[in-house]
């Protein structure tokens, strides 16, 4: 049976859409957002268009198992393979995905000051560089929020 097509549909206050083999978050100023900006500065911006990650960022944020920074701690830890990374070690990740080249000594002391003096914690320092227009940028957030951010749920 064919039907003609009838006007226009309209979604209001949807966050997911759901499709037979993908997902879309559309929630680009929300957790969708949060998950695209971590999955840049930890992983790299390919990273965002990795279906799987996004779907456990997601899984994370929409069922309240972590919060933003909360789950930046997580990423980290699990992209530097230990729970106790150096400030060093999470200065030169993150500004390397974030900047796009890796830090001076000048570039990342008063960073890793930060982290020494408990002012920040790696979770709250991604964060604060994720938020940042350079990773923003990098990430094309702006065309996210044109487009979603797709996804698959973790199995």
């Amino acid at each position: 049976v064919k039907h003609a097509l009838e006007g226009n549909d309209s979604l209001s206050t949807i966050e997911r859409l759901e499709f037979a083999d993908v997902k879309l978050a559309i929630d680009l100023d929300g957790n969708a957002g949060q998950v695209a900006k971590i999955l840049g500065a930890v992983f790299g911006k390919a990273a965002v268009q990795d279906k799987a990650y996004a779907g456990i960022g997601l899984f994370f944020l929409d069922n309240k198992l972590a919060d933003y920074e909360g789950l930046m701690k997580l990423a980290i830890e699990v992209k530097l393979g230990t729970p106790t990374p150096t400030p060093t070690q999470v200065v030169d990740l993150l500004y390397t995905n974030v900047v796009g080249v890796a830090p001076s000594a000048a570039d990342k002391a008063p960073f890793v000051s930060l982290l020494e003096s408990g002012a920040y914690n790696s979770g709250s320092l991604g964060v604060m560089a994720a938020d940042t227009s350079f990773n923003t940028t990098n990430i094309d957030l702006v065309g996210l929020q044109l487009n979603g951010l797709l996804f698959v749920s973790p199995a």
